[in-house]
């Protein structure tokens, strides 16, 4: 293999080449050394999340912010999925329903569920009685058979 052509390239060429080479192994060592925040949903049992905020968007729709258990916290849920709620309904009842949460998993500290109420809903009945200061029952994510068999 003749090497003859690097005795007539431009140092300044060579130097920038390697810097550009070292910026791609140090950024490539950040990306895979850096570890994603572990979420803090669990799959089998329900956590409590203090609702933090409460915004009225229409006359039967209202954002519902929930706190996570620290500023750095994030969720945990993977794109596509969701959580399941618990709350009770009118007659005291347990309702169990899943939402998708309207904030990024890349989010920290708190997650927010966009709820529409409706009259005769069950769960809805849960949101509507709400207030800030109390907590939902959470758990997740929740998977159902992603890929067929």
């Amino acid at each position: 293999m003749d090497l003859e052509f690097l005795q007539t390239v431009d140092p300044q060429i060579l130097v920038g080449v390697a810097v550009a080479v070292v910026a791609i192994a140090i950024g490539a060592i950040f990306l895979f050394s850096s570890k994603k925040p572990r979420g803090v949903l669990d799959p089998e049992n329900f956590r409590d999340f203090k609702l933090v905020k409460r915004t009225q968007l229409s006359h039967n729709v209202a954002k519902f912010t929930f706190a996570l258990p620290t500023p750095t916290s994030v969720l945990g849920l993977p794109i596509g999925q969701h959580i399941s709620c618990r709350g009770k309904d009118s007659q005291g009842e347990e309702v169990i329903k899943p939402y998708t949460p309207t904030t990024l998993d890349s989010d920290v500290g708190s997650f927010e569920l966009v709820i529409k109420m409706y009259p005769q809903g069950r769960m809805s009945h849960h949101f509507r009685e709400m207030r800030v200061g109390e907590s939902l029952a959470v758990k997740g994510p929740k998977v159902q058979g992603l890929f067929p068999q």
